[in-house]
């Protein structure tokens, strides 16, 4: 074998190594945007858990019964912490949009978010709270905010009473029988 048939010889291998190293970087690479996909996800799931978590604290439960439907028996406290649940859920609604246009939430996630926006939007209370918040936003996202809550029907919110419960109880238990 000649110097020059080495000589060959060593740059088929040396580019075979570099295309096995180009494949290994693309698989890390991969790995690695799945990974980021997967915190963002979670991220997004844990602040959800803490907001309805905190909407479960007998504090809360009231400033947001009534800031959603029963504004004549609202307080200026509860007024505040409505007016404060609202706009955390806005920013939580803010980064999730940015999320989706950088790319680094998929459409499935994302509609949750659309669905929660105007599912939030049909109530009143959200509606004069979003007008309250309004400023604190800006940009693409405002418009977004925007299109979905003028986009949304007004209905009354979802009754949350004891009573209403106990019929849903009932209807879903006679199923079972």
């Amino acid at each position: 074998m000649s110097l020059s048939d080495l000589a060959s010889l060593g740059s088929f291998v040396s580019g075979f190594a570099v295309l096995i190293s180009l494949i290994y970087l693309a698989l890390q690479v991969r790995q690695t945007e799945r990974n980021q996909q997967i915190s963002i996800r979670h991220s997004r799931v844990s602040r959800t858990v803490e907001l309805h978590l905190a909407l479960a604290d007998p504090a809360l439960a009231d400033a947001w019964l009534h800031g959603s439907g029963s504004p004549q028996e609202i307080t200026q406290t509860e007024l505040s912490q409505f007016i404060n649940l609202c706009r955390a859920l806005c920013f939580h609604f803010e980064d999730s949009f940015y999320q989706r246009e950088e790319g680094l939430l998929n459409d499935a996630a994302f509609e949750t978010v659309v669905a929660g926006v105007r599912f939030l939007s049909r109530s009143p209370g959200f509606r004069a709270a979003w007008g309250i918040t309004r400023p604190n936003f800006g940009g693409r996202f405002l418009d977004f905010m925007d299109r979905l809550v003028a986009g949304s029907a007004v209905e009354p919110p979802v009754d949350l009473s004891l009573e209403a419960w106990k019929v849903a109880f009932a209807s879903e238990a006679s199923r079972a029988s």
